[in-house]
């Protein structure tokens, strides 16, 4: 078999970094999409990518077993670095990677990034989401349906970093000519509908077309998250050698606007214009500093820590704008900050955005059930490898 690759990573719209990496080196290929705050997502994410190509190049993959060997690996590292720089503690990344070995496609996955395969015009996903809430799918708690939209859809169940031991998913997939393997940070999946993956999968004529539709639709529906693909197309072995990479990096910001002639050269109307204008702004940002207090005190909740460490729910939102505290408490928990995963408790402090109320009381509840199930794990009742984690990228 021969693959055709295709490959696009984009910041999306609304975060200032991109903390996704990805793997295109064939027959290995994958995507690490990091979490934990400011910085400590991007060196997650890249620390596994470098572990396992490094091992991969040290020890080619003869089986699948040596996947999760990798993945063990990256785990180990990025666990380490995380206990030893304070600034990366609860750092943590998702991680798919695909081993193309002939005709057989060997995976490896932990986290919510996706594997999916289009056969025939028919899509499928390939690997199981670890996410809180598909376990409540599982369980009957929730419908398929409704799972998009949960308020919690974003909280993962298995990362690689956040604990020293990780269960990793293994699959093998034996591959046809004409199939057409996607796999995707959750920026994508996030804000695209598997049928709108699978038309764009459809109509695209090559990898490379199929990689830049997809992460431009993702930001038309939002772009909420990073978003990195990468898509091998499955072909028969002509003897004619083929591409091996077809990799797009993300887009470069647009430059900054040039100064007019006009700006340049100044004046004197200019500098009263300039007055004129700052004083205006200043008006208009005392009234909107007064409306903003007013709608987020009215219209906005989320789940933060009370002065004394307890879950709370607020109304209005964490931040502070113009020097203004636009929160209110709502409803102080019985449940402690401290109690949680360490990787949620960085996420509550700095406080969970909610769509309402009833949201936010869903968020108890589910907090409630990862505390027990932490505590569970830690008095060795799971073997400590299941233990919950937020994705930190709230």
């Amino acid at each position: 078999m021969n693959v055709t690759i295709g490959v696009k990573t984009d910041v999306g719209r609304m975060r200032d970094a991109n903390e996704d990496s990805y793997l295109a080196d064939g027959p290995l290929f994958g995507i690490a999409d990091g979490m934990g705050g400011h910085l400590a997502g991007d060196v997650a994410s890249q620390t596994a990518v470098k572990v396992i190509t490094d091992a991969a190049a040290q020890h080619p993959p003869e089986s699948p077993s040596d996947l999760e060997t990798y993945v063990l690996e990256a785990n180990r590292k990025i666990w380490e670095k995380a206990h030893s720089d304070p600034q990366l503690k609860g750092m943590g990344t998702t991680c798919t990677i695909v081993y193309i070995d002939g005709s057989t496609a060997h995976f490896a996955h932990v986290g919510d990034s996706r594997a999916y395969l289009l056969r025939k015009g028919e899509l499928s996903q390939v690997t199981e989401d670890h996410t809180l809430v598909q376990r409540m799918v599982q369980e009957g708690r929730l419908s398929r349906e409704d799972a998009p939209r949960h308020p919690q859809r974003n909280i993962i169940s298995r990362a690689l970093g956040v604990d020293s031991e990780v269960q990793v998913d293994l699959l093998t997939l034996e591959l046809t000519p004409g199939d057409r393997v996607l796999i995707n940070s959750d920026g994508l999946s996030g804000m695209l509908s598997d049928d709108e993956i699978k038309n764009i999968l459809l109509g695209a004529s090559s990898a490379d077309e199929a990689a830049e539709q997809l992460v431009s639709a993702a930001n038309d529906a939002g772009g909420e998250d990073n978003i990195t693909v990468v898509i091998l197309d499955v072909e028969e072995d002509d003897g004619r050698p083929k591409p091996q990479r077809a990799v797009t990096q993300p887009r470069p910001a647009p430059p900054a606007d040039e100064p007019s002639e006009s700006d340049r050269s100044g004046g004197g109307s200019r500098i009263g214009r300039t007055l004129l204008v700052t004083f205006i702004v200043i008006g208009v940002l005392a009234g909107a500093a007064y409306a903003a207090t007013r709608y987020a005190l009215s219209n906005s909740w989320f789940v933060g820590a009370s002065d004394a460490g307890m879950i709370t729910i607020y109304k209005g939102i964490p931040d502070d704008i113009a020097g203004l505290t636009l929160k209110e408490e709502v409803k102080e928990s019985t449940l402690l900050v401290k109690d949680l995963p360490p990787s949620f408790r960085s996420d509550v402090v700095e406080g969970i955005k909610q769509d309402s109320l009833s949201d936010a009381e869903a968020t108890l509840v589910n907090f409630k059930e990862l505390i027990k199930n932490f505590q569970d794990a830690g008095s060795g009742s799971s073997g400590g490898k299941d233990s919950q984690t937020g994705d930190g990228k709230n």
